[in-house]
């Protein structure tokens, strides 16, 4: 092989990588879109949210910390930015140093005006290109963030990037969206028409996930189950109740809710469940 063959043969595909390019500067409008939109989270309704903030500070509150000093980064500010009863940063642990992050400069500025939590520190950041130093968070907590991506690879560099900057011995919680609930596809396919306020993305059902962070350098230690409202079906129902019954709807979607939560019971949770979690520990 001629000097010159070899040169280029070890280039990379500048087209190639010009496609990717151009691909994430079209995910990242699009979430800025998302957070232009004051009504993003216009289907949730005031006691989901409240249930959705419930169940994953209970997570937080069980599986990270709860030490003076310890840098805990959430690795998306949708909750934050659009002021809902969902919101997270405010229940985190108080001692803790905590940081805000997200892709669109948009909901880290709305997040920033509106947190309720004090002494939060800001980052507009790619979730695959952190602008932060190797190991330099003590915990992660990773709300339903990387299945918004549309590919498994982009999965795996988000994933791995996470884990680069938390440090050994560090602890890292996500949730994810679960394939396994029979509804998921359908709620997919309405986010790639573009009928859902954001899109859905790849993601993995818990006992690959758990194979995939053990191989990526996290030893997980629990896993669980998160809301087991049935999506789509849920929401149109309380939709019509607030509709029609305005602000004495309460108490029937609280019932409703009460109900559903019986689910988490049951031997089928694995399929009921809109979320997966996992917690583990980096490996050093």
């Amino acid at each position: 092989m001629k000097v010159r063959d070899w040169d280029s043969a070890r280039q990379p595909d500048l087209q190639q990588l010009q496609a990717v390019e151009r691909i994430r500067a079209m995910a990242d409008r699009s979430w800025e879109s998302v957070a232009a939109n004051e009504r993003a989270s216009w289907y949730l309704d005031p006691l989901v949210a409240k249930q959705k903030r419930a169940a994953h500070l209970t997570l937080a509150h069980k599986w990270l910390e709860e030490r003076a000093g310890l840098t805990i980064l959430k690795t998306d500010l949708f909750e934050e930015a659009n002021s809902g009863d969902d919101e997270l940063l405010s229940g985190l642990p108080a001692s803790a140093r905590l940081i805000g992050m997200d892709i669109a400069p948009t909901m880290v500025l709305r997040a920033r005006a509106r947190t309720k939590a004090n002494g939060v520190r800001f980052l507009a950041t790619d979730v695959r290109h952190i602008g932060l130093a190797s190991a330099s968070v003590d915990a992660i907590f990773s709300n339903s963030t990387l299945d918004h991506f549309s590919s498994k690879e982009e999965f795996k560099e988000a994933l791995r990037e996470l884990i680069r900057i938390l440090r050994p011995g560090g602890t890292f919680v996500i949730t994810l969206d679960n394939p396994r609930n029979p509804l998921y596809a359908f709620l997919r396919r309405l986010g790639g028409r573009g009928w859902l306020s954001f899109p859905l993305g790849y993601t993995m059902p818990l006992p690959a996930l758990v194979a995939e962070l053990q191989d990526a350098g996290i030893e997980v230690s629990a896993t669980d189950y998160v809301i087991h409202n049935p999506r789509v079906l849920s929401t149109a129902m309380f939709l019509v109740a607030r509709r029609v019954l305005g602000r004495f709807a309460d108490r029937p979607i609280g019932l409703l809710l009460r109900v559903f939560g019986w689910l988490d019971r049951l031997p089928t949770r694995g399929y009921t469940a809109c979320f997966e979690a996992a917690r583990g520990t980096k490996r050093g």
